[in-house]
């Protein structure tokens, strides 16, 4: 079975289910599985984001241009 047939199968299991609390085990699941997009970030990034914030929450602001003229 491809990967959409098994979407689709699923999809369909769920639709039948009546008891609530396979439900909510099923939410629950796919939330323990869900990525933090900030596991996928280095150090380095993790760090430049705390920085802008703090620095945001100190009332400094950039103009964009000036930020991405870092990066370019």
């Amino acid at each position: 079975m491809d990967i959409q047939a098994e979407k689709y199968s699923l999809i369909e299991y769920i639709t039948q289910v009546k008891d609530i609390s396979l439900i909510e085990k099923f939410k629950d699941f796919v939330k323990a599985n869900e990525r933090d997009f900030w596991n996928d970030l280095t150090e380095e990034q993790r760090l430049e984001i705390k920085q802008g914030m703090n620095e945001l929450d100190r009332g400094q602001k950039f103009d964009y241009e000036e930020v991405m003229s870092r990066y370019r």
